[in-house]
């Protein structure tokens, strides 16, 4: 029994990080969780090079004037591996069930940028919404002689659960 608690505590609730599908018993959804990185403690809230920005800003724009479909297309086009015409869909209703959930996107900021050797960026922006924020977390990567492009995308709502302590 002691080592089935340690595992739970790192299990929280997230209705947005992974496809949901309705239960018969309730209407919320069904979800499969991911385990929550931790938010670092002293964050550098360096701004991504311009590019990025270019990239980022329109795509949290769009999602505050409702166009969740449009953004997540235009975001994820320099990338054709993550726009597949069949995962765009599940990924917006999962965006639009998050902002039914916690209310429409009030604002946004950058949290944290670490690059990972020269050419990774992994970025962590907060939305701020009236129930609670959520996480995004971005992955951009400048191939050699190339502009940058994202590589992963994904969002959740731990992020309470993902503060270090003091």
């Amino acid at each position: 029994m002691k080592h089935i608690l340690p595992i739970l505590f790192f299990l929280p609730l997230s209705i947005l990080a992974a496809p949901a599908t309705k239960t018969a018993d309730t209407n919320m959804p069904k979800v499969s969780t991911l385990i929550p990185q931790l938010l670092p403690r002293n964050p550098s809230a360096k701004p991504p090079p311009s590019a990025v920005q270019k990239q980022i800003e329109p795509f949290f724009l769009g999602v505050q004037g409702g166009k969740i479909d449009e953004s997540f297309k235009t975001l994820v086009a320099s990338n054709p591996t993550l726009s597949d015409p069949a995962a765009v869909p599940e990924f917006v209703g999962n965006i639009q069930k998050g902002i039914e959930v916690f209310g429409p996107l009030q604002g946004y900021e950058l949290y944290d940028l670490k690059p990972v050797g020269s050419r990774v960026l992994y970025i962590t922006y907060l939305s701020f919404h009236p129930k609670k924020p959520l996480r995004w977390q971005f992955v951009f990567y400048s191939p050699v002689g190339a502009d940058w492009k994202l590589l992963n995308l994904r969002f959740d709502d731990t992020v309470e659960q993902s503060l270090i302590p003091d």
